[in-house]
């Protein structure tokens, strides 16, 4: 049995960065079981998954975050939701989308729904051929203003994400350390972490184990899982608002339950006719 994944947060000695690795194998192996994906299609939905998990980082408390992809070309849509708990749900369409894309053309959007806020923050990005790995490279930079990089494995389901963090405001007295140029520093820590990922290691101690030996100190770990809000209830409000253009019959005809699907988790639902007879 496949353990949890895992998202661990380190920080390096300086302070300067922060370190966060994606252990994601679990994950994986649940969405080749919800979505009926082959092939390149499931690779890029893999890839896509894989590489918005980070985003999970950068949400506060009871935060919740949707990154919407519509491609026109090629055409598809891509829904990936989020929240600061470490669950989220996926959503690709059509259904049996079998393509890998080294361009994309369309519009991503990045919503952000904070507690006691009636209107989310939303992000719009112009996807003008580029590859997913930039877009949400491109929101770190664009609607999060943040000097950081996600690289994603393509020998194990991992993935790392190294964000520099705010120059520190140092006693006057305190010699400040060096800061290392953001890129050069992403190159020194990027081969020693990809070799790290072609073991594909799913054990968290000898995880720290090998990172803390490039210079980080473990801050947190948090389990990462899909889970869906759809329920039997909401299938039925659902159904309650087709009511309001089309009639029972209609939606019916002469069956007495009408079969329902979450486009997320793909679980079936069997609403009754007799729930709207009274």
């Amino acid at each position: 049995m496949l353990k949890e994944s895992q998202l661990l947060s380190f920080i390096d000695k300086d302070q300067q960065y922060i370190l966060h690795f994606v252990e994601a194998q679990k994950i994986v192996h649940d969405l080749a079981i919800i979505h009926d994906l082959k092939g390149k299609g499931f690779a890029y939905f893999r890839d896509s998954v894989l590489s918005s998990i980070p985003f999970i980082t950068l949400l506060k408390r009871q935060e919740n975050l949707g990154l919407y992809i519509d491609s026109q070309e090629p055409y598809f849509f891509l829904k990936i939701e989020m929240s600061e708990a470490g669950y989220f749900r996926t959503l690709l369409m059509p259904e049996d989308f079998n393509n890998f894309p080294k361009k994309i053309s369309g519009q991503g959007r990045l919503s952000k729904i904070s507690v006691g806020q009636a209107v989310p923050y939303t992000s719009i990005i112009k996807l003008d051929g580029i590859e997913f790995s930039d877009v949400v490279n491109t929101i770190l930079e664009e609607s999060y203003q943040i000097k950081g990089r996600i690289i994603i494995s393509q020998d194990s389901d991992q993935c790392f994400f190294l964000m520099e963090l705010p120059k520190k405001a140092w006693d006057k007295e305190e010699a400040q350390p060096p800061v290392k140029d953001f890129a050069n520093k992403l190159q020194d820590l990027s081969k020693p972490l990809l070799d790290l990922m072609k073991q594909g290691l799913d054990d968290e101690a000898l995880l720290n184990e090998e990172i803390e030996k490039l210079g980080f100190d473990l801050l947190k770990n948090k389990e990462v899982k899909f889970k869906c809000s759809c329920s039997y209830k909401r299938m039925l409000a659902g159904i309650q608002g087709l009511l309001q253009s089309s009639s029972l019959d209609e939606l019916y005809k002469e069956e007495s339950e009408l079969e329902t699907k979450c486009d997320y988790c793909k679980t079936y639902y069997l609403i009754p006719k007799s729930e709207f007879l009274s």
